[in-house]
Formats: C-alpha cells, structure tokens, sequence
C-alpha cells in the first residue's frame, strides 16, 4: 500500500533542515507524490532572534488538523493516513497539545535524561561568541551579510555540543561550518544547478557559482589547520561532500518508491545528509592520538541522530508532522508512536553504555570529550526554543 508521506531528516540529525526520502511503497501500482517546494523550510527571510526562539516566519506553514495520537497503533487493515495539508498559519504558536500525549512525552524525555544521567539545563544565547564569529568571518575575507541569518544556529551548536573545546578559533570554526550547511540548504531551494557543480569545483578548486560557496570551500580547504590528523580532516571533508551529494540525491529521487523491505535505506540517506562522521569527530581535541577515539564512530552516529530524534520529537507532533524517523517506524512496523520513540532511547542509552566501554575509564581525554558533548548536546537542544522544550518543565 503506498503512502502519501515522504520521509525526512533532519540536518546533522541535529538541526532544521528537511531532506524528502522516497515514498513508502508495498506495491508496484503506487501513486508517487513529488516534493513541493512548500515542504521545504528556507531560513533566509528570518533574523537570528526569530531563529534562536523558534518562532513561525510569515511564510511558514503548519498543519490545521490535530496531532495524531501518539498511542494508537496503526490498523493492518487500512491504508497509511496522507499528510495534513498545509495551511497559512496566522500565529507562531503551536497547536494545543493533549495534556495526555504532553504528559506521556514529558516521560520518554524525563527518562532518557535520567538514563543519560544528564539534567535538563537553562541555556543563555552568546552574543559574545557571536560577535566574535563575526569578526572571524571578517578576518577570513568572506562576505558577512548574506551569512549572519544561518550563524546563530552554528553559535548555539558551538556553545553547548562544542563547548568542552579549549580553543576558541576550533569553536568558531564549527560554527561557522555550521551556519554555511544551514545557507547551503537554503540555497539548494532555490538552485540546483549551484549545488549540483559544488563538489567538482570544490575538487577543482575552481570558483563556485556564488561568492558565498566560495568562501565556504575556503572553509573546507583549511579544515587540517584544526584537525591535522590526515584521517580525521579527510573524514570531515569526505563527510561534507557526502551531505551536498544527498541534497542530489534528494532531488533525484523525489518519485522515487521506497519498498517496504527496504528498511536501511531511510537510514542511509539520514545518516548521509547530517555530516555525521564529522559532528562525531568535532568531539576530540585535534591533539589526541587517533587509536584513543576512532572506534567510537559509529557508536557515537547512532546515538547523535537517536538523541535529536528523541528531543525534537515532541516539537513535531504537537504540529502535527508525520514525517520524521518516529511515525516512519511506527508505520513501517505496525506499532504506536511512543513504542517508536522509546525503542529509540533504548538504542541510545545502548550507544552510551557502549561508548562509555570504547572510550575508556573517566579521566581519560577522549572519555572527558565525549561526556563533555554528552552535556552539551542536550544543552544544544534547550538552547534553541524551536524544539519547545520549555514547554514540558523539565527543570526538575
């Protein structure tokens, strides 16, 4: 039976951006539903402040239906429900949440933070770090302006996930790397073509169709100056590379059906599109020996994208999305969304345990990193109130 539905992901499996995976199909019949261009969430007509609280821009859109219920397990015998339409939404709030399904998500958080053995913290907006990305952006010779939408975003990431760094210029550097994904998607909604000839060039070191990508190449070329570990920057470039190459890859497979069996494909393209290798690897000073960390990789991509899609969960379906990781696998497997979610938070708390093992004991420089953006990562979360967060008193 096909479904109406296209899968999504968010940037980094940390941020906002959406990448559209292939309609889910079981038959060969399936009416395929293309991508609009109203799906697509673009970033450039906002300013930071609306940005950081997560406040709806004009040309936003929400469903006007209720959220499903997160409780309700899909019946075999019928066809997956479509997507709510999109309408004009004329307030930046939310819909009003049941107090059952809030409570009930306020649990699966609560107990994923005790099990993380990480509290729920307050967390103030740097204008100082982003002023000094700023004069950062200056120094290097890029253009200010057309990046100062996308930064704040990279300030919150730096300040929180990144904040157990020691070097400020590192700090900024992800920052900055951070901003430049979030213009890159942007761009992408409204050219191809400039995506689309991003990594020849880049590989060429030929000049990109726009100043802006110009400067982020420039970027990317001088990512050894922070990490001159050959493995670890080449993983990093290798990383970015891949996440434009899925921006293609959304756009070629927009029609695409997605078979019921294929199960790791949603996955792939997730784990594609985020830069996960290189998130992952921004935990570690640059000075550590590679041995001490590099096993944690895949561990540590796992529990990334399962930590965001815990924490940013609750934010969806109050407006009533349904394309996210969670109703996905309800759907897929025939089960309830809170089984969904809280299968997630055993599998990250899986990942925990385990990397706490790779890393070794407490005191150890990679371990202490790795506790460090534990800490942060949550905090990344809190920091921006687009995931709603305050809403569910977590401050216990």
């Amino acid at each position: 039976m096909a479904s109406s539905n296209t899968l999504s992901w968010p940037l980094l499996g940390l941020l906002w951006r959406r990448v559209a995976s292939p309609i889910h199909d079981d038959s060969a019949s399936a009416v395929t539903t293309p991508l609009s261009s109203s799906s697509r969430t673009s970033l450039s007509s906002e300013d930071e402040e609306r940005f950081i609280n997560g406040s709806s821009s004009s040309s936003e859109s929400e469903s006007d239906s209720s959220p499903s219920s997160i409780s309700s397990s899909p019946s075999p015998s019928s066809s997956p429900s479509p997507s709510p339409s999109p309408s004009p939404c004329s307030s930046s709030s939310s819909p009003s949440p049941s107090s059952s399904t809030q409570e009930t998500l306020r649990e699966i958080i609560i107990t994923y933070l005790s099990r993380i053995q990480v509290p729920f913290p307050t967390v103030p907006y740097s204008i100082e770090f982003q002023e000094a990305c700023y004069e950062e952006v200056t120094r290097r010779g890029y253009l200010l302006e057309p990046l100062k939408p996308f930064l704040p975003g990279g300030v919150v990431m730096a300040t929180t996930s990144y904040a157990h760094l020691q070097d400020l210029k590192t700090r900024m550097f992800i920052a900055l790397y951070t901003g430049y994904l979030i213009y890159l998607d942007d761009v992408f909604g409204s050219d191809v073509s400039a995506i689309e000839v991003f990594n020849q060039r880049f590989m060429m070191h030929e000049k990109q169709k726009y100043p802006e990508l110009d400067n982020f190449a420039d970027l990317l070329y001088n990512v050894s100056d922070y990490w001159p570990n050959r493995v670890v920057s080449n993983l990093i470039v290798t990383s970015t590379l891949n996440l434009v190459n899925a921006l293609l890859l959304e756009h070629g497979t927009r029609e695409m059906r997605l078979r019921s069996s294929s199960h790791g494909y949603p996955t792939f393209s997730r784990v594609m599109s985020g830069a996960s290798e290189a998130y992952a690897l921004f935990i570690f000073p640059s000075h550590l020996p590679l041995p001490s960390f590099i096993q944690s990789l895949p561990e540590l991509m796992i529990y990334i994208n399962n930590g965001n899609d815990v924490l940013s969960f609750y934010k969806e379906e109050m407006a009533g999305e349904t394309v996210n990781r969670v109703s996905w696998m309800a759907e897929c497997h025939r089960i309830p969304k809170v089984e969904a979610l809280r299968r997630l938070v055993e599998e990250a708390v899986e990942m925990r345990v385990r990397l706490d093992g790779i890393l070794g004991e407490r005191g150890g420089e990679a371990r202490e990193a790795f506790e460090g953006f534990v800490r942060g990562y949550v905090g990344f979360h809190a920091g921006l109130k687009r995931y709603k967060l305050h809403e569910l008193n977590l401050n216990l």
